[in-house]
């Protein structure tokens, strides 16, 4: 580890997104010997970039490596490959942040009571000075629901933990079920083929599902009609997943009662969408995974990354 280099450059609009100093020190105490360098802004991480051995980065585009020709691996908190690009050549290693479910979990939870426990009418009432109790007529408590996760990877089961502290009934969907005939959180986990019959159960649907071809437009009129009427749909994953067109539809018609979206096929998402006036949908802005925490979580588990990665 003596005389490792490290390049930082974790710059963000979001504050909590942007390295701080302790994160800086806790690297240094985790590795006294390396040699840290945090650029100070695009052009100074470009001029540096040559004698870079190692990168914690937030963006890397696939022509930057010819520019590295010292670079051994690039970090990300990022947990998808939208901004950084895997090397094409295979000389540099990637790796992706694991930590993010820890805190989008709290954010599905958030979501999921909102709708359970009537907070949208709760608060129309304060604003009008209405104390009505008869709104609450009809709430749910989790421990009573069904949950259907789609994607059930590292996130997805992160999330399967905290529902199921709540007495939540899970069942995940994932590609292959291989080593989850006994999970400790989902009562069940099926391939995508199995979807369909899935739908009408689940109180809850939850799409935790990456970016790309394989997930475009998962979910259509054809999944909504299947969704048991009154049920709720929440996306934590990527905007690709489902036809906007047909979710409003679903919200509007039935069988939907709601959703709690946090990602979107455009972002921002446009001024015209009708999702921003439907009173039964929470919109947030792309920010489950926002917390003062994030970078916390990410430092030390980089530092676990580089010890079981490239010390051995």
């Amino acid at each position: 580890m003596e005389n490792r280099d490290l390049l930082v450059h974790l710059k963000s609009d979001v504050d909590a997104f942007s390295i701080k100093p302790r994160h800086l020190d806790r690297i240094r105490e985790a590795f006294p010997g390396i040699r840290l360098v945090e650029a100070t802004g695009r052009e100074d991480f470009h001029l540096r970039l040559p004698d870079a051995v190692w990168l914690m980065t937030w963006v890397f585009r696939p022509e930057w490596y010819d520019k590295a020709p010292k670079l051994e691996a690039v970090f990300t908190p990022a947990a998808g490959h939208d901004w950084v690009t895997p090397d094409p050549s295979g000389r540099v290693k990637n790796f992706y942040g694991h930590f993010h479910g820890r805190i989008m979990r709290e954010s599905l939870l958030a979501m999921m009571l909102y709708f359970n426990r009537r907070l949208a009418p709760a608060s129309d009432n304060r604003k009008k000075k209405i104390w009505d109790r008869r709104i609450y007529d009809g709430a749910s408590s989790l421990f009573s629901q069904q949950v259907l996760i789609v994607g059930y990877g590292a996130i997805g089961r992160q999330m399967a933990e905290l529902l199921k502290a709540f007495g939540a009934r899970i069942t995940g969907v994932k590609r292959s079920t291989e080593g989850f005939e006994n999970d400790p959180y989902a009562e069940r986990v099926v391939t995508f083929d199995k979807l369909n019959e899935e739908l009408p159960m689940a109180d809850h649907v939850v799409l935790v599902l990456p970016g790309g071809p394989a997930t475009d437009d998962l979910f259509t009129s054809q999944q909504f009609d299947r969704m048991k009427p009154g049920s709720y749909l929440y996306n934590l994953g990527r905007g690709n997943c489902y036809r906007e067109d047909d979710l409003v539809r679903a919200l509007i018609n039935g069988p939907l009662a709601g959703a709690g979206l946090d990602v979107f096929h455009e972002e921002p998402l446009p001024t015209y969408s009708p999702l921003w006036n439907l009173p039964n949908v929470l919109i947030t802005p792309h920010a489950s995974a926002i917390s003062r925490e994030y970078l916390d979580l990410y430092i030390e588990e980089w530092i676990e990354t580089v010890r079981n990665n490239l010390l051995t």
